[in-house]
C-alpha cells in the first residue's frame, strides 16, 4: 500500500517540475533544477514500478510452493 502512495507523491513531483520547465530557455538556472527535479521522479517510478512487480512475483511463487 506504501509503493501506492510513494508513487502518487512521484508523480505529483513530476507534474510541479514539468510545470517549472521553461521550454524556451531549458539551460537557465532554474530549468536546470527542473529537469534534475523531473529525471529524478522518473527514475523513482520506474524503481517504485520494479518493486511492486518484484513483490507480485514473489507472492506468486511462494503460493505456487
Amino acid at each position: 500500500m506504501k509503493n501506492y502512495i510513494f508513487l502518487g507523491i512521484a508523480l505529483v513531483l513530476l507534474v510541479f517540475n514539468i510545470y517549472q520547465l521553461d521550454f524556451e530557455n531549458l539551460l537557465s538556472e532554474d530549468g536546470k533544477v527542473a529537469i534534475i527535479g523531473v529525471l529524478g521522479c522518473l527514475v523513482a517510478i520506474v524503481l517504485l514500478l520494479i518493486l511492486q512487480y518484484s513483490s507480485k512475483i514473489k507472492e506468486k511463487l511462494e503460493n505456487k510452493d
